[in-house]
């Protein structure tokens, strides 16, 4: 049987491992917080004044790792930020700024879901070819982003039009929330050019 002082050694040398276990992490040592990111096209106004009587319907992108994560490229070995990522999965992400785009050109009768029982006129394809910041030292990189679409005639099942859109951007410093201003930058070009193309195909 164990005696009561043994007893008090014991929980005191349970509780002193308790405390030195706990005291590991200090709060200088506390992980930083999770930083998400999204495209947003608040201020992006379509320069297309037309309107047709047609739906479209714009399918998941291809190319893409289903993954929310933001990737980065040195000494030619692929990355992934640690503590900042996309606000949802990067084919959404780019899915809804599809639609969203297509929706505020307002040449389309209805801009349909993919799940949608409705009959569509026209299906947007698209394939991520790049989508990443490429460093060509400790500092400056490049932010790159390619993607080919291709839109389809529902009623012939014929294609419309195809076009490759690339645009990179160099950036100076390699802060992650710079690297999220620059793509803004760069969707917004490509939100402009999306726009013009759709309206010349369609005029």
């Amino acid at each position: 049987m164990l005696q009561e002082n043994d007893m008090k050694k014991i929980v005191l040398l349970f509780m002193a491992l308790l405390f030195s276990a706990c005291s590991v992490v200090s709060p200088s040592q506390t992980l930083p917080f999770a930083r998400y990111f999204s495209i947003s096209l608040d201020h992006n106004i379509s320069t297309v004044n037309m309107q047709k009587d047609v739906t479209i319907m714009v399918a998941l992108p291809k190319g893409l790792v289903y993954t929310n994560e933001i990737f980065y490229k040195k000494d030619g070995i692929v990355n992934t930020y640690a503590y900042h990522f996309w606000q949802d999965n990067l084919n959404l992400l780019i899915k809804n700024f599809l639609e969203t785009s297509l929706e505020n050109t307002k040449i389309f009768k209805a801009v349909l879901n993919q799940d949608s029982l409705a009959k569509t006129d026209f299906i947007l394809e698209s394939k991520v070819n790049v989508l990443e910041q490429d460093f060509i030292n400790n500092e400056e990189s490049i932010a790159k982003f390619g993607i080919s679409l291709t839109l389809i005639n529902m009623n012939d099942k014929n294609i419309v039009a195809s076009r490759y859109f690339y645009y990179e951007k160099k950036l100076d410093e390699s802060e992650p929330e710079l690297l999220m201003q620059v793509y803004n930058e760069i969707f917004s070009q490509f939100n402009q050019d999306l726009n013009s193309w759709m309206g010349q195909i369609l005029e």
